[in-house]
């Protein structure tokens, strides 16, 4: 897969693919709500057709595929490990009339036909485009006249107390410098600024933009600091920071991080600020 656009996105998510669907579970109590804000902004109709992109392991793209039934919904993601798990899902799962298919590319420059869907979704799988004016402008190729695109990404990381910290925390321990967040530079947080996303749906043909923050906190019992330290490190920036790190340094991390989220425990549980953008328009 050399060469591809997103070349690194697709190397960076086959070996976070393990960690990922380790910890799923865990990392639906941040994810959920803010992809439900997308959802129903995206409004899937009875019959429709929906692109579901980043889906991971599938799980909106399911969700999708019961809210626009007896239409389909259909996952992309570049990690082909996750897509297994997707599969295996929707072929237990099978809610009734409803269909869900899933194509391993990238959502950048794959062939996703010419106005073939009737609506298309993200739940923070678009921030890690190469060339994201190029992307938007294929998903709004896809999209029949007047189809709707709604999404979801993270505003700053400082807005977002659930990796801000862990990052600090590695950070100080490594002595190495803070991730590049900037618009340009393809990560989670790249799509955090609301003029920036307005500006790229725009320029990629859509109408009607809407983005919308909205802001709240996610709690975490006393009794699962500890666990929630630990996940922090397994993913994201931080995993990428911490792989060359002696044993030594990640178990200071952990500690670090687990203390950080100690101090702010108020009436047995630590609430973490969460803070999204919802966007949308139309083809």
């Amino acid at each position: 897969m050399a060469g591809l656009p997103n070349a690194e996105a697709q190397r960076y998510w086959s070996a976070l693919a393990a960690a990922w669907i380790e910890g799923e579970g865990r990392r639906e109590a941040m994810l959920a709500l803010p992809g439900e804000l997308a959802m129903a902004r995206l409004a899937p109709a009875s019959g429709e057709r929906v692109l579901d992109v980043g889906c991971g392991t599938g799980g909106t793209t399911l969700e999708l595929a019961r809210r626009a039934a007896p239409g389909e919904a259909v996952g992309i993601d570049l990690a082909a490990e996750m897509l297994a798990v997707a599969r295996r899902r929707a072929g237990a799962a099978a809610p009734g009339g409803a269909r869900a298919r899933f194509v391993v590319g990238d959502a950048q420059v794959h062939d996703l036909g010419e106005a073939a869907f009737d609506a298309a979704y993200s739940r923070f799988g678009v921030m890690f485009f190469a060339d994201p004016l190029a992307a938007f402008a294929n998903l709004r190729r896809a999209l029949r006249p007047g189809g709707r695109l709604a999404l979801v990404t993270w505003q700053a990381r400082a807005l977002n107390d659930w990796s801000q910290i862990p990052v600090d925390a590695a950070v100080a321990v490594l002595g190495i410098d803070p991730p590049d967040d900037s618009p340009g530079h393809p990560g989670a947080f790249s799509l955090a600024e609301p003029e920036h996303v307005e500006s790229l749906l725009e320029v990629a043909g859509f109408d009607s933009v809407v983005v919308t923050a909205h802001e709240d906190d996610v709690a975490v019992a006393e009794s699962q600091l500890a666990s929630a330290a630990q996940a922090s490190l397994t993913t994201g920036w931080v995993a990428e920071a911490l792989a060359d790190a002696t044993p030594a340094q990640v178990a200071q991390v952990a500690e670090a991080v687990e203390e950080a989220m100690r101090s702010r425990l108020r009436n047995g549980e630590t609430r973490l600020r969460r803070a999204v953008l919802v966007s949308s328009g139309l083809a």
